[in-house]
């Protein structure tokens, strides 16, 4: 058996070309964005020796700059990822469908048609998301969080590892708070299924049902569903809901500390006032990694999901193969029957 990983990765290879243009474009978007924090301490300790409008013109039209062909990078970053995770969201209905085309009759009394229309559709819009923007976070998180680390090191390593006191509390956060959003995101994609199956199978047998006079029943038996699936997405909205605040708590901790202690080196003439904003600036992007790669484990956790769910099905095999081959005991040649004969 495949595993899910590599059989995952031949959907990505097929559209190669625009993976790594796209990661490209992560690379300059993010390597632009961190130069500004730069051009800005140059800006502050130029500017406090004494102000003129050429300066200001000066560097206002460089961030000015900055940010424009940042901008252009970022839209071709998203179009070229974004758009490869569709194309493989495309391949991927259209093999599942296929597949399912060739199943046979006693798969589908077996499995409901709910649980099956809600794999080829939420659980393939999570393994798209896992596939594009997951990934294009993934390298805009690790860039950001590898250049922003190295200058604010060059700054003052001192104060650098006092902001990474937090960082350890994050990561174990972020390992507590993702294994319990993959369980009750599975949870959540099964009792999708099972409201998708209810709906599917009061629809296709109205007539009996209003034959017998069970819209109550069926009603009922609706609610019930539709109720769980509220429940399940509800706790797991409560898990979210400690999970990023927490992150946030221990980042402020950290900004917090380095203001009281940055202000000072200021004091002291140890490090200059441009360097204490661009120090504040790389901390504020390195933040964002912190919470991004919450956000990315999360994204990742539930496509993963999602994924051996759809194996389920593409990983049975149909009753009837295409072509059946026939050997006598004597040593007459064999004979090939398809179902095209």
């Amino acid at each position: 058996m495949v595993p899910p990983f590599r059989r995952l990765l031949g959907y990505v290879l097929r559209y190669r070309r625009d993976f790594l243009l796209g990661l490209g474009c992560v690379v300059l978007t993010t390597g632009i964005a961190l130069a500004a924090p730069k051009i800005l301490q140059y800006a502050v300790d130029d500017l406090t020796r004494g102000v003129t409008r050429a300066k200001l013109l000066e560097y206002g039209s460089l961030l000015l700059a900055i940010g424009l062909v940042g901008g252009v990078f970022r839209f071709f970053m998203r179009r070229l990822l974004t758009g490869a995770s569709r194309h493989i969201e495309y391949d991927m209905r259209n093999d599942f469908f296929a597949h399912l085309e060739k199943l046979p009759l006693a798969y589908f009394q077996s499995h409901r048609t709910g649980d099956l229309m809600s794999r080829a559709t939420n659980d393939l819009n999570a393994v798209r998301m896992m596939i594009g923007p997951a990934i294009m976070y993934s390298a805009n998180t690790l860039l950001t969080f590898v250049v922003a680390l190295s200058m604010m090191i060059a700054i003052d390593a001192r104060l650098t590892l006092i902001s990474l006191i937090p960082l350890p509390f994050v990561s174990i956060s972020v390992k507590f708070f993702g294994s319990a959003i993959h369980r009750r995101f599975e949870q959540i994609q099964a009792q999708l299924s099972e409201v998708s199956a209810v709906a599917q199978e009061a629809l296709s047998g109205v007539r009996v049902v209003r034959a017998y006079r069970q819209e109550s029943a069926e009603l009922e038996r609706f609610r019930r569903s539709n109720q769980e699936y509220l429940l399940r997405n509800r706790r797991l909205i409560a898990l979210q809901g400690f999970f990023f605040p927490s992150m946030s708590f221990f980042l402020g901790l950290g900004a917090l500390v380095v203001l009281w202690l940055g202000s000072r080196e200021v004091i002291r003439g140890r490090i200059t006032l441009g360097e204490f904003v661009a120090f504040n600036s790389y901390l504020t992007m390195l933040s964002w990694p912190m919470i991004a790669f919450g956000w990315v484990t999360n994204m990742l956790q539930r496509g993963m999901a999602s994924w051996k769910r759809m194996l389920e099905v593409l990983e049975t095999e149909p009753s009837i193969g295409d072509a059946i081959q026939l050997r006598s005991s004597q040593s007459a040649p064999s004979q090939v029957f398809s179902g095209d004969s």
